[in-house]
């Protein structure tokens, strides 16, 4: 369901932890991953089919990037962030040689003068642009790493969670790419559970359990037990935070300051 295998495996266990806490309501259950290595816009339209995958975690689509399928279908959300926003919180990949112009950035409208690269129908892309910022989102996400090394963008914005597995996946660039220190973008970027409207009870379930589970303090518990070393790294660093709007995101979803630093 993620990008990392920590977010794919948090989110797994969420579920889990969802379905577990209505098993007196529903009954027993049939937790299935599919392991495939497939992009989130052909996860989202098998949810909407509702045959391979009947549910997955994704950022909220809107209805600028949903496609014409999955718009008729209308996937069901189900309407409780499960990341606290830390999808939102963004570490900037650039070439080691560009330190010094990265470490010099102090306002906002300096980034804004470089190039952002961005995978190619990422909803991030529109945030972004929104925001002033130069977006290239020519190319998959597997190419990005080739385009910063052959000077095509100046930066990846990458999630803080997730940047680290970016870089190992494409070792080849490690030597040429560092994370920028003392940067961070926020948006507001909440991570849903998205259902095939084929299996309404599935959506109701997964809500009352995700309620259930946010006041007992188990869904905090198990959020703190993956990513206490994100949000570790995240309030001891002496960051420059840039804060963008994202005005996709309803309000009653939206969390407009970075408030786990």
């Amino acid at each position: 369901m993620g990008a990392s295998p920590t977010r794919d495996q948090y989110q797994f266990e969420l579920l889990k932890l969802a379905l577990e806490k209505t098993r007196n309501t529903y009954g027993d259950y049939q937790l299935i991953r599919v392991d495939q290595k497939i992009t989130s816009l052909r996860a989202s339209r098998e949810v909407s089919r509702g045959n391979l995958i009947n549910i997955e975690a994704t950022p909220n689509w809107t209805t600028d990037t949903v496609p014409s399928e999955i718009k008729r279908d209308k996937r069901i959300a189900v309407k409780i962030p499960i990341l606290h926003g830390l999808l939102g919180y963004r570490r900037l990949v650039i070439r080691k040689n560009d330190l010094e112009k990265f470490n010099a950035i102090t306002q906002e409208s300096q980034l804004q003068k470089l190039v952002a690269g961005q995978g190619k129908d990422w909803e991030d892309v529109f945030i972004y642009r929104s925001n002033g910022y130069q977006v290239n989102d020519e190319a998959d996400y597997y190419k990005l790493f080739a385009m910063l090394a052959a000077g095509r963008i100046d930066y990846i914005p990458l999630s803080t969670i997730e940047v680290e597995n970016f870089i190992q996946k494409f070792g080849k660039y490690s030597q040429d790419v560092t994370v920028a220190p003392g940067i961070l973008i926020y948006y507001p970027f909440p991570v849903l559970f998205q259902v095939s409207i084929r299996y309404p009870e599935l959506a109701q379930r997964v809500e009352k359990g995700l309620i259930k589970a946010k006041s007992d303090g188990s869904m905090d518990k198990l959020f703190q037990s993956y990513f206490a070393h994100e949000l570790t790294k995240l309030r001891s660093a002496n960051n420059r935070v840039f804060v963008l709007d994202n005005k996709r995101v309803p309000t009653e979803l939206r969390l407009a300051k970075p408030d786990l630093l």
